[in-house]
């Protein structure tokens, strides 16, 4: 499986880590969105053990073959970058999940454009934030679901549990869910952004890329 080249990783990494930072402070004052309290070692920080922190990229330009690139997700970790591949999550805790997306949109089916499995079955949605740095906005919004057309560029997808976080272009949402039951499930991206006329292959189909597994431990 073919990497992004270091330097380009680490260009998102900067990038991402100012990111979170403006996030960070969106989020300040907002009641429904409690602090951020813990973390795994995928996560972005640990202060205790109420709130498990989750961050997640989506960069484009990586190379799939010689020829072809493919759009991919990432775990954002304070080591860099790893593969999305196995995410582990912990049971009966509250997740916080951020999504950074540095992809563009397209379109897919209007069920996946949809929130769902979250609190409130909402996200918040730091509106017309772009991924390069530019326009920012300071505020952000709750937001159930997305024009499947024009606004939404991946998903991060539970299907077992119920869980449906569309991720739009070029922007950062947070997402907060619990989950009940331990086990291994399937995670899925349902854009097709990936090879051939359906869209439906390529990095679709690849572990660490737009699908993997989300272990749920005890």
């Amino acid at each position: 499986m073919v990497h992004a080249s270091k330097a380009g990783i680490s260009a998102v990494l900067f990038v991402s880590w100012v990111f979170l930072a403006l996030v960070f402070g969106l989020l300040i004052g907002v009641a429904s969105l409690p602090r951020t309290e813990t973390a795994h070692t995928q996560a972005v920080q640990q202060t205790s053990n109420s709130t498990y922190s989750l961050t997640l990229i989506v960069t484009v330009n990586n190379p799939w073959n010689s020829t072809v690139t493919q759009p991919r997700y990432w775990i954002l970790t304070p080591q860099g970058l790893v593969s999305s591949a196995n995410i582990l999550l912990p049971a009966h805790t509250l997740i916080r999940l951020t999504i950074i997306d540095y992809d563009s949109p397209s379109p897919l089916p209007a069920q996946f454009a949809e929130v769902s499995g979250t609190l409130g079955n909402v996200v918040y949605f730091v509106n017309g934030t772009a991924a390069s740095g530019t326009n920012i906005t300071k505020d952000g919004a709750y937001v159930s679901e997305f024009n499947n057309e024009t606004q939404v560029a991946h998903t991060f997808t539970i299907p077992q549990l119920g869980i449906n976080i569309p991720s739009p272009a070029n922007s950062v949402v947070v997402a907060e869910f619990y989950l009940n039951q331990t086990g291994v499930f399937l995670w899925h991206c349902m854009d097709p952004c990936g090879l051939d006329a359906s869209g439906w292959s390529g990095s679709m189909d690849a572990p660490g890329w737009m699908t993997g597994n989300v272990t749920v431990y005890p």
